[in-house]
């Protein structure tokens, strides 16, 4: 008898494991994820197809145990204003909080359908997609609140790249599902709800806070606020931070991204590009972030001897190639309109991706345009990759008073630090990422078993405290 209780045990210990090792169909495969022939007969944020999520949940190497997560099928509409469906995954924590709900937009940055959000936090999904399971750390922070968390795959099933329209109307449509859920997820449909996003997730966060006065006007009554980090709101900017560098990976991808949404545009690009670049160039539409990175750093698509395109930088002269980079550029005009919701960006004045001038334009204009509400908190000593990480603190805890009901700034209100690890109750916020993926590692539970009044102790503020003098006395990090 023991012996047969045995073997069931390790039977069932063996089905579970190997679970976790199966590997996930990518979307290009998966039937899930086809846009439905009837599609038409749905209206935007409508729910057409859900299911659990197919396989568990991780974060790089890791597992994470949440209650439970769904991927729901969602129509929405893109650029063009055709109808369109995309996924859109619910996080459930233990012990969740229905009226609280979190829209985490992935710096997804690819112009290839394999690298989605739902697919990418996969266990056993490929390891191109890294860099979404690292920002799985940041999502686990807001799950240990006992808050939902929903996150679109807001690049559509074409993956476009760099289309902040399509971008910004799918995030506010799986706001919208999310809302609609009740009978599966238990999310409130009037809970209240706030958008977080950073680098390449800003596209779609910055949109939809712009867009959501016309396109979802009932969302007003849930939405709180809208947390953005390394602003992406021009492309041509992050172009010219970035050609030649490191990072210039993201060129090829963002540009086939565009052409992916605006198809007219191809023949314009063909035209432009030397022949023996085009192979190479194209080859980028299969590559995640950090494939691209890989391949393409220190590339000059515009600049040097012998660049990708013929006619270099001119490229952007170019009536139809202008036109596009208008069209998806945030806070242009004041007739696009304004957010209605309280914002906070946190943003590094030496970033080197999405330059800082570029956040700063839109904050001005729409301070002048007269919103409501924004804080910009500058960090005056940090490039893009260390302000994820310093600046992360600062917009949990700014989403925390929020879902608090605390008040936010009257009018605008611009404060420059030297590291945003300064920014008024963000080592608590730390304290709290930390402990999360303490407790995530070896499977433990994570919901809202971390206190709400929890403390620090005198040794980890002693502690942050220099790590905070350490770092910013090397003065400016362009990293």
């Amino acid at each position: 008898m023991k012996l047969s209780s045995f073997l069931l045990g390790l039977f069932g210990l063996l089905t579970v494991t190997s679970a976790l090792y199966l590997n996930p169909k990518k979307p290009s495969e998966d039937d899930f994820y086809k846009v439905p022939p009837n599609v038409e007969d749905y209206a935007e944020g409508d729910i057409i197809n859900w299911r659990p999520a197919p396989l568990v949940i991780r974060s790089i190497y890791y597992p994470v145990n949440i209650k439970n997560a769904w991927q729901f099928l969602v129509r929405t509409l893109n650029s063009d204003g055709n109808a369109t469906a995309f996924v859109t995954t619910v996080f459930e924590p233990y012990d969740a909080d229905p009226s609280k709900l979190l829209s985490y937009q992935f710096a997804e940055d690819s112009a290839s359908p394999n690298c989605a959000p739902s697919y990418s936090v996969l266990f056993g999904a490929s390891m191109d997609t890294l860099f979404a399971q690292v920002e799985m750390i940041l999502l686990g922070a807001a799950l240990s609140r006992g808050w939902y968390v929903v996150a679109p795959d807001y690049e559509g099933p074409n993956a476009v790249f760099c289309a902040g329209r399509q971008a910004g109307r799918a995030t506010l449509d799986s706001i919208r599902a999310a809302l609609q859920s009740q009978n599966t997820t238990g999310i409130d449909p009037d809970a209240k709800v706030a958008l977080w996003g950073y680098s390449g997730g800003t596209i779609a966060s910055g949109w939809a806070a712009q867009l959501q006065p016309k396109y979802a006007p009932e969302l007003e009554e849930n939405l709180i606020g809208v947390a953005i980090g390394g602003w992406s709101t021009n492309i041509t900017e992050t172009v010219l931070a970035t050609d030649g560098t490191l990072y210039s990976g993201l060129i090829p991808n963002g540009i086939n991204g565009l052409v992916q949404e605006f198809t007219g545009w191809k023949p314009a690009l063909d035209d432009a590009l030397e022949d023996d670049r085009k192979e190479w160039f194209y080859e980028a539409a299969d590559k995640c972030l950090m494939g691209s990175i890989i391949k393409f750093a220190f590339h000059n698509y515009f600049s040097g001897s012998h660049p990708y395109f013929k006619q270099g930088w001119d490229f952007f002269k170019r009536d139809d190639v202008n036109q596009i980079i208008l069209y998806n550029t945030l806070g242009l005009n004041e007739t696009d309109g304004i957010p209605n919701i309280p914002m906070f960006l946190f943003h590094a004045v030496h970033d080197e991706i999405c330059p800082f001038s570029g956040g700063e334009r839109v904050y001005n204009n729409y301070c002048e345009w007269g919103i409501e509400s924004f804080e910009f908190s500058a960090a005056t000593s940090s490039g893009h990759l260390l302000e994820a990480a310093e600046g992360s603190g600062a917009a949990l805890k700014w989403l925390e008073d929020r879902f608090a009901g605390k008040p936010t700034v009257k009018g605008c209100q611009r404060t420059n630090r030297t590291s945003n690890l300064d920014y008024p109750g963000a080592d608590l916020s730390y304290y709290q990422i930390l402990k999360t993926v303490i407790t995530s590692i070896p499977g433990g539970e994570i919901g809202q078993s971390f206190p709400r009044n929890a403390t620090t102790s005198n040794r980890y503020d002693s502690t942050y405290e220099w790590l905070s003098k350490f770092i910013t006395s090397f003065g400016t990090i362009p990293l």
